[in-house]
């Protein structure tokens, strides 16, 4: 019991930023949130949220629990539950979740594919193997 609650706060945390002045290329793997406000060129593959700030820039894939952009996201995309496209926000690729929410002035433009809903137990320890993969 309480290593699922622990697994769950990790994952509800945040604890890591890429700022406005950092360049990452290759991939980045994290248990728990993630803000890029700098950019990223290659895979990052997160078991938590994934914020991407105004001035983010994520080219290539992106496995995570959610997903909020408010920056730009160029690839494919792969998220547990939620995709948030803010108003200064562009995806352009492909995106597979259970639910989108694109703001006025939000930018979407690629395929989307809705996952099922399916027993929450389920999606975590298939996210869990896409990141250990």
């Amino acid at each position: 019991m309480f290593s699922k609650q622990k697994e769950e706060k990790k994952r509800t945390e945040l604890s890591t930023i890429i700022g406005e002045d950092t360049v990452v290329e290759g991939t980045i793997k994290i248990e728990s949130g993630l803000r890029v406000d700098g950019k990223v060129y290659g895979e990052i593959k997160c078991s938590g949220d994934v914020t991407i700030g105004k001035q983010g820039i994520v080219e290539e894939t992106i496995f995570a629990r959610n997903l909020f952009i408010a920056g730009k996201v160029t690839g494919k995309v792969t998220v547990e539950e939620k995709i948030h496209i803010y108003e200064t926000g562009s995806l352009q690729g492909s995106a597979e979740m259970k639910s989108i929410v694109i703001d006025e002035n939000g930018f979407f433009r690629g395929e989307s594919f809705m996952k099922p809903a399916v027993n929450e137990g389920e999606n975590v320890v298939k996210l869990a193997k896409e990141i250990s993969e």
